[in-house]
């Protein structure tokens, strides 16, 4: 894939982009742009990938992207997981008509919050009820309502001061598009081959490298190691199916790419600190009632 970075969406006419989009499922690339994102689902589930973090996403959930900072969400085409998506996308930036608006004294911990979001911001129940309104009529709006809603939502989740940060503060952000594109081209084909059995010399041989340098450059760009980050996305994977589906366990383990039961129990233990079977039974009402949370 040659992608490197998403342009802006924005019209000549406008600084804000707000949408509201109904897919069967979501995919694209792992990317990064210029603006804010603000991302709400109302409808489906699947993986998120922020930064360095890796884990699920579900009906409901809220998230703001800061500039620059990597991010892919992702379901299955087809197939019986297959969940239809529906969701609201607001993308802007911090200058408006030339102007730097977050840097005018009463917009100042609005400010504070957007520097946040350089790890992205996840937030709690609570606070996505309090802008579900707004966010419906912003994905709809026209001309200054549309920055009077994006204010009011900004304004809320500051207030709410209830979130979480999603990527680590080490993960390195893409200052230039240059240079980029052999790690796109790598977490794409993670994102859409975990189930395969990946080795390293095929993975450094996308990023054109030897296997050597392949782990310092991914060490340095993810603060992680191959390894970790593929066990990470498989286990995603495998919390989804476990939430949503029925597959039996032994068969959920050689779906998302072990070899062995033995090994998944053991790697999925290590990052969720329970076993899937556990994992299952926490959720067994998950849909019925979180899914319940937005109306």
């Amino acid at each position: 894939m040659k992608l490197q970075f998403k342009s802006s969406e924005q019209g000549s006419l406008g600084s804000i982009c707000a949408k509201r989009i109904y897919r069967p499922h979501v995919g694209g690339d792992w990317h990064f742009h210029k603006e804010f994102e603000i991302i709400y689902f109302l409808k489906g589930h699947g993986m998120r990938i922020v930064g360095d973090h890796i884990s699920n996403f579900q009906k409901g959930e809220l998230v703001l992207v800061g500039e620059w900072l990597p991010h892919l969400w992702r379901n299955d085409e087809g197939g019986l997981e297959a969940v239809a998506t529906d969701f609201i996308v607001i993308k802007f930036t911090r200058m408006f008509g030339g102007v730097d608006l977050f840097s005018i004294p009463e917009l100042l911990h609005i400010k504070a919050l957007l520097k946040e979001a350089d790890q992205g911001l996840l937030f709690s129940k609570k606070t996505r009820k309090s802008v579900h309104e707004d966010l419906l009529k912003l994905a709809e709006a026209e001309s200054s309502e549309k920055l009077i809603l994006l204010l009011s939502v900004l304004q809320k989740l500051v207030v709410s001061k209830e979130y979480q940060t999603l990527s680590g503060p080490n993960f390195s952000l893409p200052k230039e598009v240059a240079g980029e594109n052999r790690l796109h081209k790598v977490i794409n084909h993670i994102s859409a081959n975990f189930a395969r059995d990946i080795k390293l010399n095929d993975i450094a041989e996308i990023a054109a490298m030897t296997p050597p340098a392949f782990c310092r450059f991914f060490k340095t760009r993810t603060n992680k190691t191959f390894s970790l980050f593929l066990n990470e996305v498989r286990i995603s994977k495998a919390c989804q199916l476990l939430i949503n589906g029925e597959a039996a366990i032994n068969q959920i383990c050689y779906d998302v790419g072990f070899s062995s039961l033995t090994n998944f129990n053991r790697t999925f233990k290590s990052f969720k600190g329970i076993s899937p079977s556990s994992y299952r039974d926490s959720y067994s009402n998950f849909r019925q009632h979180n899914f319940k949370e937005v109306s």
